[in-house]
């Protein structure tokens, strides 16, 4: 166990798998919770290399990405970096429509970072048809081979009308404190929100919750930041 009073703490990288029967593979990073701010420039320079190292198919933005006018500074270097890559996508959190969501929208579109927010988007991985929905939970019904949902509140997955493949979300940290844990969830962050916990599935959808990668009050116990790096093997 670990107390961590900070911002800039190292993050981990959960990786994933997940066979299933496209035609292709590909990988899936999820980032959220990211809460920049004047303190957090070093996370930025982390992320940067974690992304490269890892050279994933598609790269997910759950929201909540800054907390101060310096933290829009550091999301704009951020994706400045990541603007030569295709298949970016962004949702907003709720933080974002505090902050002012015309601007994290700008910031995203002037990066090359498709902007997902109550949206879908079609992409094509080699022969594999990939459709990848931001923070909605009913949508026109297309035919694809895989189906992504990324929504940044999970609570928000008890109203979903629609079936996906896999769903990822963030918002809840992990609860920041947590002193013990098992395949129900994280406690006692799970006594008071049901996703408190890292994955689970429902109907054959596997669910990711991230525990985010950085906070507003920086103090987490035992409930290291990560970042989701998921596999979708053929098989």
């Amino acid at each position: 166990m670990k107390l961590e009073i900070g911002y800039n703490f190292p993050f981990e990288i959960r990786k994933e798998s997940y066979p299933n029967y496209c035609q292709d593979s590909f990988s899936v990073l999820f980032l959220s919770d990211l809460h920049l701010n004047r303190f957090t420039m070093p996370k930025i320079t982390q992320i940067i290399n974690s992304v490269e190292e890892l050279d994933p198919t598609i790269i997910l933005m759950g929201g909540d990405y800054i907390d101060s006018k310096q933290g829009l500074i550091q999301l704009k270097l951020l994706l400045s970096s990541l603007s030569v890559r295709k298949n970016i996508f962004a949702i907003a959190g709720n933080h974002d429509y505090f902050f002012g969501i015309d601007a994290i929208k700008e910031c995203m579109q002037a990066n090359n970072i498709i902007w997902l927010e109550k949206k879908t988007h079609e992409i094509l991985v080699k022969n594999t048809s990939i459709r990848i929905v931001g923070n909605l939970l009913k949508c026109e019904k297309k035919e694809s081979d895989f189906s992504i949902l990324a929504v940044h509140n999970p609570k928000t997955i008890d109203s979903l009308e629609d079936r996906h493949d896999t769903i990822f979300a963030g918002h809840l940290h992990g609860g920041q404190i947590v002193f013990w844990k098992n395949k129900n969830g994280l406690y006692p962050g799970k006594y008071f929100y049901k996703w408190n916990i890292l994955k689970t599935t429902r109907d054959s959808c596997q669910l990711f919750i991230s525990k985010g990668l950085g906070d507003t009050l920086p103090i987490r116990f035992n409930c290291k930041r990560d970042m989701i790096f998921l596999k979708v093997n053929t098989t």
